[in-house]
């Protein structure tokens, strides 16, 4: 019988047990200065209709009612208040559960406390409602006294829950789905269901909040304490983006849920200055100063994968480009399992750092499906004014590449990275698109001359 309920992502944050006091208010006050000295730079990534007063009113009802949150790194907070700006969600506001900030560990600055951002069910659903053909998005929960069968291939669903009065029974499922506005009308959309195993199996393989216990590192956090709200934002965040069009906010939230902003340059694309650190230290003791906490060394599990091992995959993964996908492949050619790199032992992590550190830096070999990269570069054309044909966005790859682009596969994952920056800074507009290709065909042809 599964123990989970359904609630609702106002639950998610950690709630200060009461009012802030003493030096707590004193940490609110000096974040708060902090953010207000980067007011410009807040102001310059509002979108159209909302206020920098309303942005700052967030900020601080996010550093009251969050424990701990005053005592983050303070560029981290400022970074978030920034990405949530720039993406037009409001974080901490608990009737609309689009995003919250929350303090926690950073394995990359040793164990320093930062602001991560976390986007919410509710925000991704917003964000999907503003690609202009999206009419519809839900993502449901299936209980075992439902009546409930899905089937993909003709489209078929049909939900209904008990009688009222009925116990609906535990959680046994996932699904999501959406309208589409086409050609012929309306159409309907629905995502492979995910048992409640397979959701269980997904948290356990790429939950990135754990802690050390007896000698492991297990799941913790909001995987745990709020189940139900994380595997629906799961269907939408993992299946049901990649079958609809999505927004370029839509995309850019995909790349920045659950990490740290590492640059508060206004200018900068929050996706490619956000850091998804993989690994965190164990909890440091509660009657240590925060400030002053001396980083203690994760214990060594017998047999297991060693800390620095860990943290040194993450670090070769990043370096390359690859996917999660991508690694568990690698994986899998390496030692004949598919494993995650928390699932291995001490030699086959040796073996499959070798294999990561023998492939080049650059290059599409390394991330063979590179679902990730590519899908960012579909919403950012899907987010463009007017539609492009897929002959012409080929054309245009190879104009802006200076070289032969038959279909998008033979684009590199370096070079995915140049076009999405092309791309947004565009800012959705096809005129500044067209302007962009013309410009890199000008100087191609003043260079041959």
């Amino acid at each position: 019988m599964s123990g989970y309920r359904e609630e609702t992502w106002e639950q998610a944050q950690p709630q200060r047990p009461g009012q802030p006091t003493g030096q707590e208010l004193q940490l609110i006050e000096e974040m708060t200065a902090e953010v207000r000295r980067h007011r410009d730079h807040l102001a310059a990534v509002l979108p159209r209709g909302a206020t920098l007063q309303q942005i700052m009113q967030d900020a601080l009802n996010c550093l009251r009612d969050t424990k701990d949150l005053a005592l983050v790194h303070r560029p981290t907070f400022v970074g978030a208040m920034m990405t949530c700006a720039s993406l037009g969600l409001r974080p901490g506001v608990p009737g609309l559960g689009h995003a919250w900030l929350l303090p926690f560990r950073n394995g990359e600055e040793n164990g320093r406390l930062d602001a991560k951002l976390i986007i919410g069910y509710q925000g991704y659903k917003d964000l999907a409602y503003r690609h202009p053909k999206v009419v519809a998005v839900e993502s449901k929960v299936v209980h075992a006294a439902d009546t409930f069968d899905i089937d993909i291939g003709e489209n078929l669903l049909t939900h209904k829950p008990p009688p009222l009065g009925v116990p609906r029974g535990p959680v046994i499922g996932f699904y999501a789905l959406a309208k589409i506005q086409g050609p012929y009308g309306t159409e309907r959309i629905l995502t492979e269901p995910m048992s409640l195993a397979e959701m269980e199996e997904h948290r356990d393989l790429y939950a990135m909040h754990r802690r050390w216990e007896n000698g492991r590192r297990v799941v913790a956090g909001t995987w745990i304490r709020h189940f139900i709200p994380m595997g629906k934002k799961t269907m939408i965040r993992a299946r049901l983006v990649k079958e609809i069009p999505i927004a370029l906010d839509l995309a850019t939230a995909l790349a920045v849920d659950e990490g740290f902003r590492t640059d508060l340059n206004p200018d900068a694309d929050p996706a490619r200055v956000t850091r998804h650190p993989s690994d965190e230290p164990p909890p440091i003791d509660p009657r240590t100063p925060v400030r002053e906490a001396a980083v203690i060394r994760p214990p060594k599990r017998d047999g297991g994968i060693t800390p620095d091992q860990d943290r040194r995959i993450a670090r070769l993964m990043r370096q390359r480009g690859m996917t999660k996908e991508a690694a568990l492949d690698l994986v899998q050619r390496t030692i004949g399992e598919r494993r995650s790199a928390r699932q291995l032992s001490e030699e086959q992590a040796a073996k499959v750092i070798a294999a990561i550190e023998a492939l080049p830096i650059d290059g599409a070999v390394l991330t063979p499906d590179r679902e990730e990269a590519e899908q960012r570069i579909v919403a950012l054309f899907d987010g463009l004014d007017s539609l492009l044909s897929a002959e012409r966005r080929v054309r245009d790859l190879s104009t802006l590449l200076g070289r032969d682009v038959r279909t998008p596969a033979d684009v590199t994952h370096g070079e995915l990275g140049d076009i999405a920056d092309v791309l947004t800074a565009c800012k959705g507009q096809t005129a500044e698109w067209d302007a962009a290709v013309k410009a890199a065909a000008d100087q191609r042809k003043a260079g041959v001359t």
